[in-house]
């Protein structure tokens, strides 16, 4: 069961890790909206190890406004990132 929904808008979680993550750090504490479902794969904190028995859970890819990424972004108001996420990162908006 998928614990969020195209077009849910989520907070990516704002935490450290010592570990390897493809969870960028401007992206933590930010709010974006899901665009896509990716099935489970191992968490990269574990395939950084080479962990191919790793834990394994779903990731979605979140769309972020660019302006609300970074404050002094001067472009367009429809501009937009996307990025995938692990769902542990993930938490409903706040």
């Amino acid at each position: 069961m998928r614990k969020f929904s195209i077009g849910d808008r989520v907070t990516v979680r704002n935490a450290t890790t010592m570990f390897h993550t493809r969870t960028q750090a401007y992206t933590r504490g930010r709010t974006g909206v899901v665009v896509e479902y990716r099935p489970e794969w191992v968490i990269p904190e574990d395939e950084a190890w080479g962990r191919d028995d790793g834990r394994r859970e779903p990731f979605y890819v979140v769309r972020f406004r660019q302006k609300d990424l970074w404050q002094a972004y001067t472009g367009f108001d429809a501009d937009t990132l996307e990025t995938e996420v692990s769902e542990h990162w993930l938490e409903p908006e706040r």
